[in-house]
């Protein structure tokens, strides 16, 4: 292994960033099992308040499955996890106030129109924000009256991430945020996740798609059948590999070095 590999392998297995931003997520020995499938291997990470925190790695890499433990959908096999000091699921009725989830099942009732559903969700949270307000946030002013069964792919997305946001949430929790969404609809999206942080919010974010995971990141966590390739701050992992190189060309590289090791082995 070349003195550069093994520079990126150090930033691979620790933490390393220097920034003093809260902790708001933290995940420690997490394991996911489905039956005989391990869908996630004793991972540990943090996640800080003012950042974007991504989750990048293939389809079934574990992204989707850390997420609802994260979120409190779902319940770990192991492990520890706590998210602004309380556990997502014995503590779920104090949390689910303070966070957003949008995960890739949108859970919207077909005929429901959107500033509907949208009012009723800010309303559950105690008006902290207007459904006027999140439609034009993400440009859906003019499908106000439409029913969810009758939006576009990414007119659906960018209703759930109203929803995900309706509580003006501490931590947000946004799987594949824009799968399946335009151009435009991407910088909306990116623009929206950018000012979350900015405001103070503890943003997680899975993607399967690395130029997006590379616009927005500050953090970046790197999965891989089950495991953690990479825990470490986007500006931090791009200079050990060489700032030319994209995460594309660094997920590449620890793939292969993992799959490697694992032959020897």
């Amino acid at each position: 292994m070349s003195a550069k590999s093994c520079e990126l392998r150090t930033v691979m297995v620790m933490n390393i960033s220097s920034q003093s931003h809260e902790v708001a997520i933290s995940v420690r020995d997490l394991v996911v099992d489905y039956k005989q499938l391990r869908a996630v291997n004793k991972i540990s990470f943090n996640a800080k308040v003012g950042e974007v925190t991504v989750v990048i790695g293939p389809n079934g890499a574990g992204k989707t499955s850390t997420m609802e433990v994260c979120s409190g959908v779902r319940t770990a096999t192991s492990g520890e996890v706590s998210v602004l000091g309380l556990d997502p699921k014995k503590d779920r009725i104090k949390i689910n106030s303070q966070i957003g989830v949008m995960l890739q099942d949108g859970g919207v009732y077909p005929s429901s129109r959107v500033f509907e559903v949208a009012q009723h969700y800010c309303n559950l949270y105690g008006n902290r924000t207007t459904a006027d307000e999140l439609i034009d946030m993400v440009d859906l002013g003019r499908q106000k009256k439409t029913s969810w069964r009758k939006l576009s792919g990414g007119e659906k997305q960018r209703l759930s991430l109203v929803l995900a946001l309706a509580a003006k949430p501490r931590v947000a929790f946004l799987d594949e945020p824009t799968s399946g969404v335009d151009i435009f609809g991407r910088d909306l999206i990116r623009g929206i996740v950018r000012r979350l942080a900015d405001d103070g919010c503890a943003v997680i974010m899975a993607t399967h798609e690395l130029d997006e995971a590379q616009r927005v990141a500050d953090h970046v966590l790197m999965f891989q059948d089950g495991n953690l390739l990479a825990n470490a701050p986007l500006t931090q992992l791009r200079a050990s590999a060489g700032n030319n190189q994209t995460l594309e060309d660094i997920f590449r590289s620890l793939a292969s070095n993992s799959s490697k090791s694992r032959e020897v082995q």
